[in-house]
């Protein structure tokens, strides 16, 4: 009951925001690729990620897609609303000006909201000119007050102004349109730790045969609700399976190649605030995406958000407000924070993704790991640990980075 009941508020919410939106976008309020999917009843929702208040996140495919890169087209996407673009949005509408050059203006304000993040005139002006093309969502060449108001209140989403600002890395997820405080992005089949968790893999007990037999098994044994059974089963059973010892090399190397990335855009280091390894995404294909993009922003933004932040203790010096992975501590003569920060990237990767994934109790009993392997890792992660906090983009990736890389290589190459 109750979960049929949470269903049902859910869908209460979807209805009332969409029927919002779709009443913006026949006043032509906003534009997008997806409003005439959104707007034609041809969505279809299959499940909701995420319930929480500040964002919605669900599981949804629609027919008929016109979408921003049919190149990317896919059957199933997610589609994300921000609640904090209502606000944002109010305050885009305010240019009225008939006469005004929306599409220069969308470019200019773009441009200007790049600058405050990264401080890279030439690779914001490219930035600002791919949006000015994003904005124009009708593709009629001509951007509108609409479109200019709906583009200008995405940016102010941190996560949608990420993954435009980083749309060129192949780690991260592509965008497919939006309408509104809608935003859809590529589908990632499975969460890095759906398959890497350490929980006890009670399922790896059943033949192998189980699965070929399930229909068999399951429907005789618990009747109407067999079926139910079965479709769990068989979504999740693979994702509870332990995997390899190469696989999670695979992974950790994929990771690797991200934190690299990510330290050098826009000249300067991006910084993952909420880095753990819940928030990769792994393809049937085995290649690695980075799904959550809230916490992700530059050293220079991060460094700003918390000289900003009044403190009384360290506990109030975290960037964005609550995440642990860029943090700093508190000056409590003045009340305010530092601005530089205990840890970077490679520190957290280090004790939150490599550690867990490779080291823990129930992977090196599970897998059979030799000794001498486990050891020579726990030491490399200690020597991740004591790195100082290089000051360099270049120190940092490589000194820090690529030195760190090199060495876990050397660890499991050596091994085979």
């Amino acid at each position: 009951m109750f979960a049929k009941d949470l269903w049902e508020d859910l869908m209460s919410i979807w209805s009332c925001r969409t029927i919002f939106q779709c009443g913006l976008y026949a006043d032509r309020k906003v534009q997008g690729p997806l409003c005439d999917v959104m707007c034609s009843q041809h969505l279809t929702i299959h499940g909701c990620l995420s319930l929480r208040p500040e964002k919605h996140v669900l599981h949804v495919s629609w027919e008929q897609r016109e979408t921003w890169d049919m190149s990317h087209d896919q059957a199933e996407v997610i589609l994300k609303f921000d609640s904090g673009w209502h606000k944002m949005a109010a305050q885009s509408t305010t240019l009225t000006d008939t006469h005004l050059n929306y599409s220069y203006h969308t470019e200019q304000q773009a441009y200007n909201t790049c600058m405050e993040e990264f401080e890279s005139s030439q690779d914001c002006h490219k930035f600002a000119g791919r949006i000015a093309l994003y904005a124009d969502g009708d593709s009629d060449g001509e951007v509108t007050l609409g479109e200019a108001t709906n583009m200008l209140s995405l940016l102010s989403i941190r996560e949608f102004f990420m993954l435009v600002a980083l749309n060129d890395s192949e780690w991260t997820l592509d965008i497919l349109g939006y309408c509104g405080g809608f935003y859809a992005v590529q589908k990632v089949q499975h969460t890095s730790s759906q398959i890497y968790h350490n929980d006890d893999h009670v399922l790896d007990i059943l033949p192998v045969m189980f699965i070929d037999n399930i229909n068999e098994v399951l429907v005789p044994m618990f009747g109407v609700y067999g079926d139910r059974l079965k479709n769990y089963v068989y979504r999740n059973f693979q994702q509870v399976r332990v995997p390899t010892w190469q696989d999670r090399i695979n992974f950790i190397n994929q990771s690797f190649g991200i934190l690299y990335d990510l330290s050098f855009q826009y000249g300067t280091t991006v910084r993952a605030c909420d880095s753990h390894f819940s928030n990769y995404g792994v393809m049937d294909s085995g290649k690695v995406k980075y799904i959550d993009m809230d916490s992700i922003m530059s050293t220079k933004a991060a460094q700003t958000d918390l000289n900003n932040r009044d403190c009384e203790e360290d506990e109030d010096c975290k960037a964005l407000g609550d995440n642990d992975d860029c943090f700093s501590t508190c000056d409590r003569e003045i009340g305010l924070c530092h601005n530089t920060m205990k840890t970077n990237d490679l520190h957290n990767f280090c004790t939150r993704t490599l550690s867990p994934i490779l080291l823990s109790k129930a992977v090196l009993l599970e897998l059979g790991v030799v000794k001498e392997v486990a050891v020579q890792l726990l030491d490399l992660v200690q020597q991740c640990k004591n790195l100082p906090l290089y000051t360099s983009v270049e120190d940092f990736r490589t000194k820090g980075i690529m030195n760190i890389w090199n060495k876990f290589n050397k660890i499991v190459q050596d091994k085979k």
